[in-house]
């Protein structure tokens, strides 16, 4: 239970003095279940419990044997502010405009794009709120390595490491420029196709 037990945490973080270690590191052969996020939500351990309570089995793991029930989808996918992302609407820095209206909070580090959780969903605190709720951006706390690999406040295009989701690790410059490439492109088919289907009607060549 949390990012200390299952990666070793923030004690692991390079240089990582003491070989720090989550407990699959150490616990061989036997039936584990990880519930990581600094800290974890307890509505997940309640619900890998409860799972097993009324079925007899645990519930389906990941690759990293967290629960897909809280771990199978991106925040970014759940996340209140994800139409400000697709709008091309950032924050550029804390206390801009952006800011105050709520905007994406890639641009100053939110590693929502690559981290699997359910944060945006079931939040803390009996549901009240959440990190990226009160303006700051999420740090994948979720994720191997995090402390070493995602907190800080910039984009991951301005790390040396891929993101494993794929798109979103390039600027938001690049990302958005390609979903607009995609977008002409689609408009120049259309438009083709379009202009053929008229030549049709009339009985033209095309």
């Amino acid at each position: 239970m949390g990012s200390c037990a299952t990666y070793g945490g923030i004690p692991a973080a390079a240089p990582n003095p003491t070989d720090s270690v989550g407990v699959m590191d150490v616990v061989k052969g036997k039936p584990l279940i990880n519930i990581p996020a600094c800290p974890a939500n307890p509505s997940n351990m309640v619900g890998v419990i409860l799972h097993y309570v009324l079925t007899g089995t645990i519930p389906e793991l990941d690759s990293l044997l967290r629960p897909k029930f809280a771990f199978g989808y991106r925040i970014h996918d759940n996340c209140e502010r994800r139409a400000h992302f697709d709008a091309g609407e950032y924050v550029e820095e804390f206390g801009d405009e952006g800011a105050k209206n709520n905007f994406c909070l890639y641009k100053v580090g939110c590693k929502g794009p690559m981290t699997f959780n359910n944060c945006s969903i079931i939040r803390y605190n009996e549901g009240v709120n959440w990190p990226i709720g009160v303006g700051r951006g999420c740090i994948g706390c979720s994720e191997p390595d995090f402390w070493d690999k995602y907190a800080y406040e910039r984009p991951m295009a301005n790390a040396n490491i891929k993101a494993p989701t794929g798109g979103v690790e390039k600027t938001v410059d690049e990302f958005g420029l390609g979903l607009l490439t995609v977008a002409g492109i689609g408009i120049g088919i259309h438009a083709a196709a379009s202009a053929a289907a008229g030549k049709r009607e009339d009985g033209g060549e095309y």
